[in-house]
């Protein structure tokens, strides 16, 4: 199991306070031999050397996130649903794979583990969000919004490189049927391999850029004319598809896509830039004014966060 730094420390602050014994030179010690031993203070700066930066942004972010965001029920469904997961791939190895892969002792350290990150991820999207401009989301509605887009559409998936040929020839026997007047809906039924919605026909509803449809699909079917489907497959990260495009209402005001559309622009921020997270991070600790003030761990943070 990995080592964890703070549970260390803590011991070792512990024996200082309440230690009986000092090696010859003063200092109180954690181990004694026959002559000399290991002081409290040679321990705590092995620690320091070793873990302090990593443990210290842990303690810094768990402290200053519980001051950003209180828990809520949405939080502590999640924790609960990263755990149930866990527990189900992993069965009695529960805790020994937790120990292995998250460094944690127990279940409650790993419930405060997955809590850090759930909080660090919603602060990354609120400043995200907070970086959107007026302009960007005067240009994106003028540009890119449009109203809600009601479609179907028949999935062929790709398990592998070696299916793909054969699931695009699929795809465009499927379209070939289309072109001869065949029912979308019954193909749908057909071969549609999207267990959700081929029931129904392959119909999904009405979606917009906010529900994060795979970008290929997404402009396939925004180029689309109602009433008109797709007459090459459509390749997304799940296979190919074909989209039929039964309506689309007009493009709502402003006012009220404006949440949406600061909603999408931060998302695309967020995917731009890998490193988004550790900048969102960073200025939330200076928003609270920190100071590090001692300068080993001055160094190990500089190290991390600018260069």
């Amino acid at each position: 199991m990995k080592k964890k730094f703070l549970g260390l420390v803590l011991i070792a602050l512990l024996a200082t306070g309440c230690a009986t014994s000092h090696l010859e030179n003063g200092k109180e010690s954690v181990v004694t031999f026959n002559e000399g031993g290991i002081s409290a203070e040679d321990l705590y700066n092995v620690l320091k050397e070793k873990y302090g930066t990593t443990e210290m942004i842990t303690l810094i972010d768990t402290e200053l996130l519980s001051r950003e965001y209180k828990e809520t029920s949405d939080e502590t469904k999640y924790i609960k649903d990263v755990i149930a997961s866990l527990k189900s791939s992993y069965g009695d190895n529960f805790e020994s794979a937790i120990q292995s892969y998250y460094g944690v002792s127990d279940e409650k350290e790993f419930e405060e583990y997955v809590r850090l990150a759930y909080r660090r991820q919603l602060w990354e999207k609120d400043y995200a969000k907070s970086e959107v401009t007026d302009t960007e989301i005067n240009d994106y509605y003028e540009t890119t919004a449009i109203g809600d887009i009601e479609a179907s559409h028949i999935l062929i998936k790709v398990n592998s490189s070696e299916d793909d040929e054969k699931a695009l020839q699929t795809a465009k026997d499927i379209i070939a049927k289309l072109d001869k007047g065949e029912d979308f809906a019954a193909l749908a039924k057909e071969y549609s391999e999207d267990a959700a919605n081929a029931e129904k026909g392959g119909n999904l509803g009405y979606f917009n850029y906010k529900d994060n449809f795979d970008k290929n699909f997404m402009e396939a079917a925004v180029k689309l004319e109602v009433g008109a489907y797709t007459k090459t497959p459509v390749k997304s990260q799940f296979g190919y598809h074909i989209i039929y495009k039964t309506n689309q209402k007009e493009k709502d005001t402003l006012e009220n896509l404006k949440d949406g559309i600061i909603e999408i622009i931060a998302n695309e921020k967020i995917d731009a830039n890998e490193s988004y997270m550790a900048k969102a991070l960073v200025e939330l600790r200076s928003k609270y004014g920190m100071k590090i003030t001692d300068s080993n761990l001055s160094e190990g943070y500089n190290k991390l966060y600018t260069e």
